[in-house]
């Protein structure tokens, strides 16, 4: 029997996930996730896992109830070493984890509380409001806005709003009015200070301030998940803000994507207050070459290399392409000295960062992909290809190309596929979800090979959506695939995609966030 985690994902922002909990991810058989859990945390888990959406949101009734996921999480840790059950804040804090730790406990399943940072600490300091103050609020109270009608129900909101201290209501979004104006009518004063924070912590995140009496007309209609904050600490939000709106603030970004490691782009659009997700998500698993690679090795070097009259050539085309060799010599029970004396050609930055983390030198760090560029540089490196032995070793399928423009230049070439890349669909319903709201505003294809993933996804894009290409290429490869017409970026690769951007969608006078300065990914 497996052990099920309850493991909080914290407010949204997916770096305030804990340590543990990242770890957890990396490790889980199976995920069973709430509504509002982002894509950003999703994409931490493990591509082998299943993942599972229990969420509820509004207007749905496909939701499992809560018995049926009780249910689901002592069947799933029959079957599995480890199930996470992943929650939006923390699973103690108004996310029904002690339910279901109690249902397992009940059932003999071994279980771990991990927690997480609630929406009631994490949301108000991404606002600049603190739940206590000396000499302004000594406690704190949580509740929900869950409506408790009747006398029973006025009789518990009396006692609340004469408690003094900070109030933090939660699940606040579409009872603002509601709440505020149940908490005057049952004693509290009309010119408490009160704050609505909504989409805490994410690029989308809303405060608005006031009194009790003006909120619900200053705040509107929150969109997002919504807390009200009651008490005189709300007025220390403006001196202690920290968090400033970056110029694509509420602007909702898609990049399509073709490889597995984490784009420049949308590290630097985060930074700038967008929104940003990634389709599809793209993962590598071994290919069908992995054992060749040791004896392709031995034969381009040691006592070889006199027969061949040349030096040979091992030509790495992806991350994963390092990793699985790396892994498939030691396998052979070989290490880096197998490579001594063979010139190693990493193309890209991920491939080039891989190679660095093994310990191992590039002798010819290239950055394009473009055949013609990689067989020139080459040339200038080596001289003629004629009879030259080159071992590609191959991450992906698109690098077919490559292989024959070697064989054309009259290297004799050997390619061997250790990765293929297989299409998780684990992001598709919530981009769906933004799609249908009429809430994506861009499109971003920073290849052409990112525009033939999205394509064979399946993935339905309106016409409405600013199509932004890297280039010629790949806007000629987008109007191939029938993709609605794109902008062509400037040069200067990923920079010009982002200032490309920032011209058509960027808000005048904004900053970089402070939060986002200087963040770094996991």
């Amino acid at each position: 029997m497996g052990t099920v985690y309850l493991v909080g994902a914290g407010p949204g922002d997916p770096k305030l996930i804990t340590c543990r909990g990242w770890e957890l991810l990396h490790r889980a058989d199976v995920v069973l996730h709430d509504a509002l859990v982002g894509p950003e945390v999703l994409a931490m888990v493990s591509p082998r896992a299943e993942v599972i959406d229990v969420g509820r949101r509004a207007g749905e009734t496909r939701w499992l109830t809560q018995e049926r996921i009780n249910r689901l999480l002592v069947e799933l840790a029959d079957q599995h070493s480890v199930v996470v059950r992943l929650k939006g804040g923390d699973p103690l804090v108004f996310g029904r984890g002690a339910e279901e730790a109690l249902v397992l406990a009940a059932a003999g399943v071994p279980f771990e509380i991990v927690p997480g940072v609630t929406a009631g600490t994490g949301a108000l300091a991404y606002a600049g409001i603190p739940l206590t103050h000396r000499g302004v609020a000594t406690t704190a109270l949580f509740v929900t806005a869950h409506p408790h009608e009747g006398p029973a129900g006025d009789e518990r909101w009396r006692h609340i709003a004469h408690a003094g201290g900070t109030l933090v209501v939660y699940m606040a979004g579409a009872r603002i009015r509601v709440v505020t104006e149940r908490l005057m009518r049952l004693g509290r004063s009309p010119d408490t200070p009160a704050a609505l924070v909504e989409s805490g912590t994410l690029p989308a995140q809303r405060v608005v301030r006031g009194t009790l009496r003006d909120l619900a007309g200053r705040a509107g209609d929150a969109r997002g998940p919504a807390l009200i904050v009651v008490g005189e600490v709300a007025r220390l939000s403006e001196s202690l803000a920290w968090v400033s709106p970056g110029p694509l603030a509420g602007r909702t970004v898609l990049i399509a994507r073709a490889r597995a490691q984490r784009s420049r782009i949308a590290s630097s659009l985060r930074a700038l207050g967008a929104t940003v997700l990634e389709y599809p998500a793209i993962h590598s698993r071994p290919g069908p070459d992995v054992d060749a690679v040791a004896s392709a090795v031995e034969a381009l070097g040691g006592s070889n290399r006199e027969a061949l009259g040349a030096r040979g050539v091992l030509l790495f085309t992806g991350a994963a392409a390092v990793e699985e060799a790396l892994g498939a010599l030691a396998h052979a029970g070989k290490d880096a000295r197998s490579l001594a004396g063979l010139l190693l050609v990493g193309i890209g930055r991920e491939t080039i960062a891989a190679l660095r983390r093994a310990g191992l030198r590039c002798d010819l760090p290239l950055r394009s992909y473009l055949p013609i560029r990689v067989v020139a540089a080459l040339r200038r490196r080596i001289g003629p290809l004629e009879g030259h032995p080159v071992v590609l070793l191959l991450d992906g399928q698109e690098e077919s190309a490559l292989a024959d423009a070697l064989a054309a230049a009259g290297a004799r070439t050997h390619p061997l596929r250790l990765a293929t890349r297989a299409v998780d669909g684990r992001g598709r319903q919530p981009l769906e979800r933004v799609i249908a709201a009429g809430a994506l505003d861009a499109l971003v294809l920073p290849s052409s090979s990112a525009a033939e993933a999205l394509v064979a996804a399946g993935l339905g894009v309106p016409p409405t959506v600013e199509m932004i290409a890297i280039g010629p290429a790949t806007a000629a490869t987008a109007e191939r695939l029938g993709l609605p017409a794109a902008r062509v970026a400037g040069p200067g690769g990923a920079q010009a995609l982002v200032a490309e951007l920032l011209g058509r969608f960027g808000n005048p006078g904004s900053e970089v966030p402070r939060r986002a300065a200087s963040s770094s990914d996991h």
